[in-house]
């Protein structure tokens, strides 16, 4: 039987510590909340729906098998990953209140929508899977010590072709692949994840593929679409974990003591995976770096 979360933070105690935990509120976010709750860290919830935010809060709060303090648990702000605004406001408001962020676990994530565009213009899976996680990274980097980067074996799709920065503003909807802009958004993850820890020091930075997880993650896949995932992986499909299950990897990686970690690695099912030669190119990476970078420098202070 696979590890759940629970399993990898029994017997470990975080107090003191302090994570914050994009998507929070549900799937494999709400999974890994609790278990750092109850392993008593701090942890600071970032989700787009301030209703389902306070929802999700008062049912940890009423949790009998999850015992903390109040001030354990931060839900008092919404960041909206597809706005800039937004996630400067929120970065600005952490950065303000919080001395250390001991690890940031950039897990929210959209896939396979519809053709479309964030608020500032990118397109929506590469909008809030990496440009808007860049950006929060990018404003808190000083006072993280350990960044974890949810990525998926869906970065080795279509052929796993190379990074494009030209798409990342183009969405033309005859020929949107909605599939191809999910691929490239999870290499994305895995290049930032590797460049950030080049970029600073005294980052650990690393990014993880969860597995294949029932949560509404899916909920933008047609019933085609869904049916020839099952046609062509069965054993995945009958192996379908739990989120307790599929959040064990990066509760792992993101509570393992310092120097247990390598650095910039890609991790599934709790140990270190081989990623596509795509998300190797380092020159690749410190492109997509320098790119959010110049396209996010005007909301990062």
């Amino acid at each position: 039987m696979k590890r759940t979360a629970f399993d990898i933070v029994e017997n470990q105690n975080l107090q003191g510590k302090v994570y914050l935990v994009t998507g929070a509120y549900s799937g494999l976010g709400a999974v890994t909340t609790q278990a750092l709750l109850k392993a008593k860290a701090t942890v600071i919830v970032a989700g787009r729906n301030a209703q389902l935010q306070a929802e999700f809060a008062k049912s940890l709060k009423e949790n009998p098998e999850i015992s903390f303090d109040d001030q354990q648990l931060d839900a008092s702000h919404i960041i909206d990953l597809g706005s800039l605004e937004s996630v400067k406001n929120f970065a600005n408001y952490v950065k303000t209140n919080y001395d250390q962020i001991d690890c940031l676990i950039n897990n929210a994530g959209v896939m396979y929508t519809p053709p479309g565009k964030t608020k500032d213009g990118f397109e929506t899976q590469m909008g809030i899977n990496v440009i808007g996680h860049f950006l929060l990274s990018k404003i808190l980097v000083e006072k993280t010590k350990r960044q974890v980067w949810l990525s998926s074996k869906g970065h080795t799709r279509q052929g796993a072709p190379r990074i494009d920065l030209k798409s990342i503003t183009k969405v033309d909807e005859a020929a949107y692949d909605t599939q191809l802009r999910y691929q490239q958004s999870k290499l994305g993850n895995i290049l930032l994840a590797k460049q950030f820890e080049v970029e600073y020091p005294h980052l650990v930075s690393v990014s993880v593929h969860p597995g294949v997880v029932k949560t509404n993650l899916v909920r933008n896949i047609t019933f085609t679409q869904k049916l020839l995932f099952a046609l062509l992986n069965p054993l995945m499909v009958m192996n379908m974990q739990t989120p307790e299950q599929g959040a064990s990897t990066q509760v792992m990686v993101a509570t393992l003591p310092e120097g247990q970690l390598i650095n910039g690695a890609y991790y599934a099912d709790c140990k270190v995976a081989k990623e596509a030669e795509s998300a190797k190119n380092m020159e690749d990476s410190q492109k997509l770096f320098e790119y959010c970078n110049e396209v996010t420098k005007a909301f990062q202070s």
